[in-house]
């Protein structure tokens, strides 16, 4: 961890939480010595590349109580959020048994009570609703809006995690055409500013569901 990312969760974090996300990445990088789980290659690129990137949107969680991470592998984002915000409970949900497994050992291992690991398709999920979708690899956001309409209720957002905005307009057009949802966008100041991030928020305005 360089000099200017230690001031910056320092200006925000107590040294217990950012022991604790230094854990969580050394956690990650000995799993994927012998399964595969993150395509980083040492331990400070899966902290700056996907921990910081999770923690740059932190502020846009801090309202809510309740969040589904869509797709979790190896806990991103939600992980690094959950040791941020140990007051708001988050579900991460994933398919395959293996990453599931995965998540459960680090669930323990970092004694994060308030986490949840789903072993289903998200699909599966019955009779529970979120504040909060999100996802960071997970897919298009045609899939999240149909995820939303699943799990979500009138007051449910989604915020995902996307890269270059010229690589989803096409996307939030489809989306827009539909004129069932409120779509914003808005620009997170990455660590490296070679980097562009942007989280995408979505509402369905029509929604029936309380």
């Amino acid at each position: 961890m360089d000099g200017n990312t230690k001031e910056y969760l320092d200006s925000f974090l107590s040294v217990e939480k950012i022991e604790k996300l230094e854990k969580y990445a050394s956690l990650v990088m000995e799993y994927n010595e012998h399964t595969n789980i993150t395509g980083s290659k040492d331990f400070d690129s899966f902290f700056m590349d996907h921990v910081m990137d999770s923690i740059i949107a932190h502020e846009y969680f801090a309202k809510y109580k309740k969040v589904l991470d869509v797709g979790s592998g190896s806990g991103i984002p939600s992980i690094p959020l959950a040791i941020i915000f140990d007051k708001i409970h988050f579900t991460l949900c994933e398919s395959k048994s293996r990453k599931c497994n995965f998540l459960v050992s680090l669930k323990d291992e970092l004694n994060l009570k308030n986490i949840e690991v789903l072993c289903k398709n998200v699909y599966e999920i019955k009779d529970k609703y979120y504040d909060v979708i999100t996802a960071k690899a997970f897919s298009d956001l045609q899939t999240l809006v149909k995820v939303l309409n699943t799990v979500g209720k009138r007051k449910t957002i989604i915020l995902a995690y996307k890269g270059k905005l010229d690589k989803i307009e096409d996307e939030i057009y489809a989306i827009k055409a539909l004129n069932k949802y409120e779509i914003n966008v808005e620009k997170l100041y990455s660590y490296d500013e070679t980097i562009e991030r942007n989280l995408v928020m979505i509402k369905n305005v029509n929604f029936k569901k309380y």
